[in-house]
């Protein structure tokens, strides 16, 4: 039996939705309008579109997508997810709530950013799916985040 990919799909909408959560509350942590506030604004609109992205990939999962079994994966998966840092739910308000200062939402984006690329590659390289044009545009665009913030580090 393998693992019909809705345990992954939830943890990735999770994964967005507490990206979207940091992002707006690191732009109401900058009281001005500026570029690092108009970056985090950007970022959330498009963690927004990922969540989006997702659940169309859930809609078209079906039982063999992925080549481990479901167990083994299912236990892959989650451990993967419980390291990221939005990993687990209302992650991403609980760390927006400890932020001193835009430098450092700045850097916790950049380490979100990254964590996403690795999750994403994981689930990019075990989906036999048609998914998987989706699941690298997804990908594609985290990196290009990463590459956004870094150059306000």
């Amino acid at each position: 039996m393998y693992y019909s990919g809705k345990e992954i799909v939830e943890i990735a909408v999770r994964i967005e939705e507490n990206g979207y959560a940091f992002y707006i509350a690191a732009a109401e942590m900058i009281r001005e309008p500026n570029e690092i506030k108009n970056l985090f604004l950007d970022l959330a609109e498009q963690e927004t579109m990922h969540t989006a992205s997702f659940q169309k990939i859930f809609e078209k999962f079906e039982p063999e997508d992925y080549e481990q079994a479901e167990e083994d994966f299912s236990a892959y998966i989650r451990n993967l997810a419980d390291k990221h840092i939005f990993g687990k739910p209302e992650a991403g308000v609980t760390l927006a709530k400890t932020l001193k200062s835009p430098k450092e939402a700045l850097q916790v984006a950049f380490q979100f950013e990254n964590d996403s690329v690795a999750f994403y590659k994981e689930l990019y390289s075990k989906t036999k799916s048609d998914s998987k044009k989706l699941i690298k545009q997804i990908i594609a665009e985290e990196e290009a985040h990463a590459a956004r913030i870094k150059r306000f580090l």
